[in-house]
Parts: C-alpha cells; structure tokens; sequence
C-alpha cells in the first residue's frame, strides 16, 4: 500500500463548489416554495417584485459564498499512523469523522443525474457493523473515487488480518472475467412480469364492477321480454365502458410498474474481476457496488412461472451490516440468466466445495392448520357483514357460491405452499426453499451464522416442534414448526460456526 497517498488534506473537484451552491439552491426552494407561490397569486405591486427580485439576488449570492467557504471547510485524508480515514466538514460548527481502518465494511459509488452532467462521483464509506452513520465525499473524480477506494478496501484487509496464504489464493485462482449487461428489452419483461399483483386486484375491481352494475338494472325484477333486451343492450353498454376502464387501467399500472423498473435498474451491469463483483445500475441515482464473498451473509434467488419462462431470475444478496442498517444493505439484481446466476453463485462460493451429504427437513401439518385457520378469516366476516349488515345484497346461494369458491381456493394454495416449504442442510450450506407462485431459494454458509434461537410454544410441546431462526449480520432465516429431530443437526451447524477460522465481516 501506497503509504504517501492521501496522507494530507484533500478537497472535492472543484465542480463540488456547483454541487453544493445547486443542491443549496434546491433545499431553500423546498422551503420557501410556498411563500413564492403565494406571492405570486396575490397580484404583488411592481415595487414589491423589484424588492423580491434583489432579495433573491442576495440570497443566490450568500448561497454562492456559503457553497465556496463550504468547499473549502470539507477535507479529508488518510492517518496512517492511527490507521483511520479522516473527514472534517462545517461552517459554522465542525463536524469531525474518523473511521478505523477495521470499522470499514464497503466502499461504493453513487451519482445523481446533475452528478452525471458535471461528471463526478459520490464515495460511500459504509460503516455498518459500528454505531456510526457512513460518510459520503459527493463531489470527487472517478480516478480519485477508484484509487481512494482500492486504498481504504485494502487497508481493511491489511487491519483485520487477512493472510498471504488468502491473497494468494486470490491472485493465483482461475476466476474467468466476465460482463453481464441488462439491456432494455430484458427491464421491459421484468417490468410486465411483475405486474401480476396489481393486474389481479384490478381483475378483482373489474369484477365486482360489474356485478353493480347488472344488479343495479335487473333489481326490480323484469316482467316481460320487451323490457329485458331494452335494458339488456343497456348493460352491454355498462360492460363495454367497463372493460375498456379495465384495459386502461391495466396497462396504466403496467406502465407504471415499467416505468419503476427502468428508473431503479437502468444501465444494470455486473463485472466479475478476480476478487470482487461489480454491480452498478440506476438512470435517478446511478449505484456502484464491489461485492466481495467474504462479506455475503445470505443469498436469495427468486422467480416466477412469467418470469422462468422468459429466462429471468432475480438475486437479493444480503451483505454483513449492523441490526440497524439490513434493509440498506440488501442488493437486489433483477434479470439474471440461469447461467449468470451460476457464474455469481461459483465466484461468491469458491471457497465452498461440492458435499453428499445432504439432509431436508419439512414443516409439520400443524403449520399447515393454522394456515388454512387464517386464510379462512376473511371468509367469515364476509359471511358475518351478509348477514348482519345486508351492506352486500347477494341471495343465499351466491354467497354460498362465492364462499365456497374462495375456501376451495384458499385451501389448494395454502396445501401446495406448504409442501414447497424445505429447510436442507448440507455439510457447507443451509437452504430454505418456498413459495408457489413466486418461488424463493435462500442459501447461506454455515460457518457465518451467528447464533440461532429455538422457540416452542405451549402448543408445540405434545408434538416436539419448534421454531428456528438462523441469525446472520445480513438478517436472519426463519424456519417454524418443524420436529426437534433438528436439534441434532444444529449441534453440527454451531460446530461449523465455532471451527471455522474464515473471515466473514
């Protein structure tokens, strides 16, 4: 490590000065936006709009000086001696960050639109793990971001002891470079296969529309033929205008949804290197992520019927962070092949080798009980509001319909979730599989679980169940009513936990 690099003061590019005075700019508009509009309405005199026009020069001006005097106060270097990053920033009060070279857990990139256009970067110094908040340079060059990252990643490697043994593996092991790009054909499937949620609660609207809509002409009782197809083209009508409500709402929600994939996950590319995986994506705020297997806790691969048939898989990787920060530190990576999934899955598990041994536990029918018990709830306040309220003027037999199809419903998807439901243990890995529709597979290396909890509830003890969670410092893996069988296996599990002298964080 280059010991003369950054070891004195630094500023942002200048650009920052641009940065700051328009993002400034933004916040006091925020604040005032209201009182500008009401000016404006209230007819002002032309004196009052002189006053307000010199009053806005003033503050652009003040803006424009807080933001240089700002770029001036906003430093930051490397102490190698006390082995910690510095960053000093304020004006008026001076904030001062020293982050240990051993609290770092990652460096990443972000920019913002504006960001883009005066080409610089914002460096993330995550400190998850520590009570301290991560520390942000939002104005600094792509070489600077680059070598200030490699220095402050490396330095942390250095400080928590990763051996030569371990950076030789690194140099020396055959890890094929490659590129995956997400190209906009792929991000408009995502956006129509995930879409599936609001399109059936449309149909759900739709439908009950139109059960008004016909109750509310045919509820006297049609006594001749005559008045039945005059009110019959009627409805047709209705169901016209209805459809094509439910068209356009369809396709408004699926533009929606289309438009959210592509704001999120435009440009996504991933770049494997031989020691670390490149994500980056976003058109609002571009992201730029180095993952490194010692830091994945658990992973998570998930699709749909839609989405397997177009070839489509979505990756959340869960990294090691504090209670605090999980959700922060979940990357999800939606339209992956299966084979770019396996290339992922090889890279972050290369330590980890192939085993036979191979053990699977499934829930208890308990479970499956009190799934169905719920799933008939809303069942039973439908009956409960029919009956009491008559807000639903249904006859009997409909009701009776309408309950039954749902129970039938409720039953057959409660019955094939349940059997989807699988916790394996192998001798490197635990894996929960579930879902029907949407299918998940969580996987995690044993040797980075953190401790597991097991519960049994008063009702669990006739039939020896008991509830599991696995606690990870990427989250945790919730496993319930499963047989006390498991305990045995659990015993190997904190063996592996215990034995292991693996980094992880």
């Amino acid at each position: 490590m280059n010991s003369e690099a950054y070891n004195t003061a630094q500023r942002q590019s200048i650009a920052g000065i641009l940065l700051i005075f328009v993002s400034s700019l933004y916040k006091l508009v925020k604040i005032f936006w209201a009182m500008g509009a009401y000016l404006l309405l209230s007819g002002p005199s032309k004196t009052t709009l002189i006053y307000t026009a010199l009053g806005l020069l003033v503050v652009t001006g003040l803006t424009l000086i807080y933001s240089y005097v700002y770029y001036l106060k906003f430093i930051f270097y490397i102490d190698y001696g006390r082995e910690e990053f510095i960053l000093e920033k304020g004006i008026f009060s001076t904030e001062n960050s020293a982050i240990p070279f051993d609290k770092i857990q990652q460096v990443y990139f972000k920019r913002s639109i504006f960001q883009r256009v005066i080409n610089v970067y914002s460096l993330v110094i995550d400190t998850a793990g520590s009570n301290q908040k991560e520390v942000e340079i939002k104005a600094i060059s792509e070489n600077d971001a680059n070598r200030l990252s490699e220095i402050l990643l490396k330095a942390k490697s250095e400080k928590v002891g990763e051996n030569q043994l371990e950076e030789e593996r690194l140099e020396t092991e055959d890890h094929e470079a490659w590129t995956h790009k997400v190209d906009f054909l792929t991000l408009l499937k995502i956006g129509i296969s995930t879409n599936y949620l609001r399109g059936l609660s449309l149909v759900f609207a739709f439908v009950v529309s139109i059960y008004n809509r016909i109750n509310t002409y045919f509820k006297d009782r049609l006594e001749d033929v005559e008045v039945y197809f005059s009110q019959f083209s009627g409805v047709l009508q209705s169901i016209g205008y209805l459809a094509l409500l439910f068209v356009v709402l369809l396709l408004l929600s699926i533009t929606i949804t289309i438009i959210e994939v592509f704001i999120k996950y435009y440009g996504l590319k991933i770049q494997q290197t031989k020691d670390k995986l490149e994500v980056e994506m976003g058109l609002k705020t571009n992201t730029k992520v180095s993952l490194q297997p010692r830091r994945l806790q658990l992973m998570r691969i998930s699709t749909n019927p839609v989405q397997k048939r177009f070839n489509l898989y979505e990756a959340q990787i869960s990294l090691s962070s504090s209670e605090n920060e999980l959700q922060k530190n979940k990357i999800k990576i939606p339209g992956l092949g299966k084979e770019i999934v396996k290339k992922i899955k090889s890279f972050l598990y290369s330590e980890s080798s192939e085993s036979q041994f191979r053990t699977t536990f499934s829930p208890d029918k308990l479970l499956l009980f009190r799934k169905i018990s719920l799933a008939m709830v809303p069942a039973l306040i439908f009956l409960a509001v029919w009956y009491f309220t008559a807000l639903v003027s249904l006859q009997l037999w409909a009701v009776l319909v309408l309950a039954g199809l749902y129970v039938f419903a409720a039953i057959a998807i409660q019955i094939l979730s349940f059997k989807a439901r699988k916790l394996i243990f192998t001798e490197e890995f635990l894996q929960k599989k579930k879902g029907l529709w949407n299918k998940t597979e969580e996987t995690l290396e044993l040797f980075k679980i953190q401790s597991i909890s097991i519960k049994q509830p008063i009702w669990y003890r006739r039939r020896n169940l008991v509830n599991i969670v696995f606690h990870t410092a990427g989250g945790d893996l919730k496993f319930y009513a499963v047989s006390n069988d498991i305990l045995r296996y659990i015993n190997y599990v904190l063996y592996k936990a215990e034995f292991s002298k693996r980094n992880w964080m």
